[in-house]
């Protein structure tokens, strides 16, 4: 009888998990609903991607909501770390996703193969380095965003498109997005995460079950 190892078959089921994603979800401490229960809801209307950001708590405070967020996810969405393979790793996330100041995704293949990896991209030139060494990667900003400062200059849709068909590992839209461009960069991307349009505007679970299916509608067609 052969035997296979759990890990890899987890291995593939985050995989898995990577390919049927549509709204990507990135937790928001601006938001008035508490982490735990964004966390809660995304994964209620069928959210597959959960990534942790969070920039106020010490260390401690942030492993904790790890372990709580997976507890929630349990293997029906992945648990995606900011930055911060240390935290990553510590508390058995699913992966780490990585700026381009960040640790080289390559490096980090090397000591953390287990991790799936994220990249962020501002252009061609680094989506095809990043193609060559990530699992996935966004794309953007598409247009300027009040959830990040200090960002690379707004890509515009068309522009952002070309660059998601011209890799071919899974990618994501990023940056000041709202319901009126999911059309549009749905034709194109595989993912794409809206944060202060869902987060901040209207019922939380209405505005994620939207952009949910509304992507995955057009990913359809």
């Amino acid at each position: 009888m052969l035997l296979i190892d759990p890990e890899i078959i987890y291995s593939m089921d985050k995989k898995d998990l990577l390919n049927k994603a549509n709204y990507y979800y990135i937790t928001d401490n601006e938001s008035n609903i508490s982490l735990i229960d964004q966390v809660q809801i995304a994964v209620e209307n069928g959210v597959k991607v959960i990534q942790y950001r969070e920039k106020t708590k010490n260390d401690r405070e942030k492993y904790e909501d790890l372990l709580s967020i997976k507890d929630i996810c349990e293997r029906e969405a992945l648990v995606i770390v900011n930055d911060r393979v240390d935290l990553a790793l510590a508390a058995e996330a699913d992966g780490v996703h990585l700026g381009q100041n960040d640790l080289p995704p390559d490096r980090v293949k090397r000591f953390a193969e287990n991790l799936l990896i994220g990249v962020s991209t501002h252009g061609l030139e680094q989506a095809k380095k990043s193609e060559k060494e990530a699992d996935y990667m966004a794309v953007g900003p598409i247009f300027r965003t009040k959830t990040k400062e200090d960002t690379c200059p707004e890509l515009g849709i068309e522009s952002a498109k070309r660059i998601a068909e011209s890799v071919e590992i899974p990618t994501a839209a990023i940056g000041g997005i709202d319901e009126d461009d999911l059309g549009s960069l749905a034709e194109a991307f595989d993912m794409i995460c809206a944060i202060s349009s869902v987060t901040r505007e209207g019922e939380l679970s209405e505005r994620i079950s939207y952009f949910e299916e509304k992507i995955d509608e057009v990913k359809r067609r």
